[in-house]
């Protein structure tokens, strides 16, 4: 799944967070402007009831009697589309406008609240006046217009301000991060063949420049460590080939001498072998402190792969004969690629030996090659017990071998981690391709370089 960029998600972060919050003030407004609205209305009935009895008390056709009902001419202009209820001081209904339609507002004297009639909601007051009573509502229409129209309004408004803020926001995070860019740029180019690249230190002096600064020391101890681990590693195998070569000749001498009993020169075979494995231990050592330090050279040139491939089977045919095992290719016309002739051999050497050596008896290698863009690539498959799934991550470690690995086949664990060693050299990549029921597949591919295949 793709993860956003910094400043993308400071861009969203700050697009939230002011939309939220615009949203809980906004909700907060409303209901202010709700309340306030509501004591305005009420105050406008309490105005309106003091005006209809100050009229009672001063028109001529005010009734006299505070028993007597009302008639509608006696209700002012202005009240006759509200909702009116008037009762006289026995609590006798003097008045009942038409469109109460039946509706008995109540309520405690001076009391406001809002209630449905019909079917709409409405804001009813009770108001004492002399020996009147007066219950007297309105429509909450044009309140709940006013909500209506504002809420509609902030939801256009908080997407355009939402997005603002987001193109603000995406901005100072680019912005911000831009010393973070420059640090990951230079410290991509901080690797084995390049030790001595540090981070350039920003002039700010803020905590980018402080985190640099502690970056660049971690640097320095990691390179010191580095350099003495691998100066270390190449200086004790070269040491050790000297030793060990004067050894085997040792031992092949003494093989050819006559004065030996057959349990002796039976002895001296062993160890002759075991020298022998010693000395392809310490290359594989060299090659891979070489591979560390970054002085592995390489001679590059254009080679076809087919007939290194046809060599190195024909002789994994000839060792695995008695074991029955079948070995398969399938090859191009011509398999073009820019290597080291010396190194892809070792690569090849190393990935078919490997798959002979884990195939079982009567089992199957195949090695399939072809050309994929400007990349040549090669597939060796075996037969034999899958690896674990745990082990899939850790085999191209050194001297890791599998789990399911007897004691009866012989290695180091070093075979794979220099093949991938070496194609990364050459500018590939080595990787478990297929791990099936009873099948196991390794490919690397190299870069291919423009050649005509009729040429």
């Amino acid at each position: 799944m793709k993860t956003w960029s910094l400043k993308v998600k400071v861009g969203v972060y700050a697009a939230l967070l002011t939309v939220i919050s615009l949203a809980a003030g906004i909700s907060i407004v409303m209901g202010i402007l709700y309340y306030n609205q509501l004591a305005e209305l009420d105050e406008e009935l309490h105005d309106e009831v003091k005006e209809m009895f100050w009229d009672f008390q001063n028109l001529r056709s005010a009734p006299v009697d505070p028993r007597q009902p009302l008639t509608e001419e006696m209700i002012p202009m202005t009240l006759r589309d509200h909702y009116l209820l008037v009762r006289g001081p026995e609590g006798q209904v003097l008045y009942q406008s038409a469109n109460l339609r039946g509706a008995k507002p109540g309520g405690e004297i001076n009391g406001r609240y809002n209630m449905k009639i019909g079917k709409k909601n409405c804001r009813i007051g009770v108001f004492r006046e002399g020996l009147y009573l007066v219950t007297i509502g309105t429509s909450l229409a044009p309140i709940e217009r006013f909500q209506k129209d504002l809420l509609k309004s902030l939801f256009i408004a908080l997407p355009v301000v939402g997005l603002m803020v987001f193109i603000g926001g995406h901005l100072l995070g680019r912005r911000a991060v831009a010393p973070v860019a420059g640090l990951t740029a230079a410290a991509e180019r901080i690797s084995a063949t390049s030790p001595n690249e540090r981070l350039p230190m920003p002039k700010s002096g803020d905590e980018i420049a402080r985190l640099t600064e502690v970056l660049n020391r971690s640097f320095d101890r990691l390179q010191t460590s580095y350099e003495s681990a691998t100066r270390f590693s190449a200086d004790a195998s070269h040491q050790l080939k000297t030793p060990v070569a004067i050894l085997r000749a040792g031992l092949d001498q003494l093989a050819s001498e006559k004065d030996f009993t057959p349990a002796q020169l039976a002895e001296m075979s062993v160890l002759r072998q075991q020298t022998r494995r010693l000395t392809a231990l310490i290359e594989d050592l060299l090659l891979l402190a070489q591979a560390d330090a970054g002085r592995l050279q390489l001679e590059s040139s254009e080679i076809d792969l087919k007939p290194m491939i046809e060599a190195a089977l024909d002789d994994l045919q000839t060792l695995v004969l008695e074991r029955g095992i079948v070995v398969e290719k399938e090859l191009p016309a011509n398999l073009m690629t820019l290597g080291d002739r010396r190194r892809v051999r070792l690569v090849l050497q190393n990935l078919i030996e490997n798959a002979a050596k884990y195939t079982e008896e009567n089992g199957r290698v195949k090695v399939r090659a072809f050309q994929e863009g400007d990349w040549t690539v090669v597939k060796i498959g075996n037969s034999g017990g899958t690896i674990p799934e745990s082990d899939r991550l850790l085999i191209f470690e050194r001297f890791r071998r599998g789990s399911g690995v007897g004691e009866n086949v012989r290695g180091y664990g070093l075979g794979l981690n220099i093949a991938r060693e070496l194609v990364r050299a050459h500018g590939g990549e080595l990787r478990l391709s297929a791990v099936e029921d009873g099948w196991t597949e390794f490919e690397f591919r190299l870069p291919s370089t423009p050649f005509d295949p009729q040429i």
